[in-house]
């Protein structure tokens, strides 16, 4: 068995009293809400337009993804000779 070493924390505290005016600043319901909310929701229940990040991901790869497939279909269309320049090469 693995003996475990001891950690020493110490946490420095600084008593000071704050105002109420400090401490309403900080209060805010609504946004501790809306985080609980976002926390709790799992991604795969959320729709994709409303998580920002998640959009643009998939936007990102899609257009990635047509610009490949053009770049592709561009390449295939020069590389191929048409009926016309073998008829006359015949």
């Amino acid at each position: 068995m693995k003996k475990r070493k001891k950690i020493n924390l110490k946490f420095k505290s600084n008593d000071t009293a704050l105002s109420d005016s400090q401490i309403n600043k900080h209060k805010n319901f609504s946004k501790l809400m809306h985080e609980y909310q976002r926390g709790t929701t799992p991604l795969y229940k959320t729709p994709l337009y409303k998580n920002k990040r998640v959009f643009l991901v998939l936007l990102l790869i899609l257009l990635v993804l047509f610009v490949i497939v053009e770049v592709l279909e561009k390449e295939e269309k020069d590389a191929a000779p048409t009926k016309i320049e073998q008829k006359q090469q015949s």
